[in-house]
């Protein structure tokens, strides 16, 4: 009987460990495609613009909200792009990196405002924030026929996003995993002694 019993509180105790390790790695994996990060853009300038963008992994690709707020002039269209190889810090001292990737153009509305959000295809925000290239969001100013691309005015670096702060999905599975194994042992043990006075 008590061998019979510590058999059965073993298998529970394994099967409650494979359950919740295929879990973890399951949803750790999945966190890593399904990110939503936010970061602020911060005036540039000068300029008393700012914002948020809110990168959030879709299928198929990246979706990239832009919101601004305390635009200087309603009715004007802002360019914006994420730019590769370099950071906010160099675009403000007059060093810009390349255009990546180009991004939805803002329009100014009556209260200082103007959002748009564009979908890049076949990146995830991972890749986006990744550690192989510094990368940022940069908002511009009104572009003036026969003046070139006019200077930013709101950036954002895409820090990795190990440095963005907060609890990453993966790491809140791993404790949810780990409770559920104190539980499991809990349970084996409390068996065992059952299994032991009787």
């Amino acid at each position: 009987m008590y061998r019979a019993r510590w058999h059965s509180g073993a298998a529970l105790a394994i099967t409650m460990l494979f359950a919740t390790l295929a879990l973890a790695l399951s949803a750790s994996a999945g966190a890593q495609e399904n990110q939503i990060v936010e970061v602020s853009l911060t005036q540039s300038r000068d300029s008393g613009v700012s914002g948020t963008a809110t990168l959030k992994d879709v299928e198929g690709g990246v979706e990239v909200t832009l919101q601004m707020q305390n635009l200087p002039e309603a009715g004007i269209k802002h360019i914006n792009h994420i730019h590769a190889g370099g950071t906010c810090a160099d675009d403000r001292a007059g060093r810009t990196a390349p255009v990546t990737i180009p991004l939805q153009t803002i329009t100014a509305q009556n209260d200082g405002t103007g959002s748009a959000t564009t979908t890049i295809e076949d990146v995830s925000a991972a890749q986006l924030f990744g550690e192989d290239k510094e990368r940022f969001i940069l908002l511009h100013a009104e572009t003036k026929k026969g003046e070139g691309v006019p200077p930013g005015i709101a950036c954002a670096d895409l820090a990795p996003l190990a440095d963005t702060g907060g609890i990453r999905p993966a790491a809140l599975l791993f404790a949810g995993a780990i409770s559920v194994l104190g539980v499991a042992g809990g349970l084996f043990i409390l068996q065992r002694r059952i299994g032991a006075e009787n």
